[in-house]
């Protein structure tokens, strides 16, 4: 389950090394693992319940995100950049 030997330039290992899990190239194992559950998904008719969880999720993020209020900080900096752009133009004039 090792991966293949790299060279070894002046006692240092290259920077730039290859993740493997269960003796394969991480990418590999990744997509087999993604292909098989996405099987297991399909056959047991879980696929679409979890569709429409990442879609609840998604869109109650959404919605607090847009009828949240922003904090104080957030306030005063909103004000503060409103009025150095109103007092530029004051003093332009």
């Amino acid at each position: 389950m090792r991966p293949p030997l790299t060279p070894v330039i002046r006692g240092r290992p290259s920077a730039k090394r290859a993740v493997y899990v269960c003796g394969r190239p991480r990418g590999v194992f990744v997509l087999i693992f993604s292909s098989v559950s996405f099987i297991l998904w399909y056959v047991s008719c879980g696929l679409l319940t979890v569709l429409w969880a990442l879609a609840i999720g998604l869109l109650a993020t959404i919605l607090h995100a847009s009828f949240r209020t922003p904090n104080l900080k957030a306030r005063l900096n909103t004000f503060r950049e409103e009025f150095r752009a109103v007092w530029r133009n004051y003093s332009e004039l």
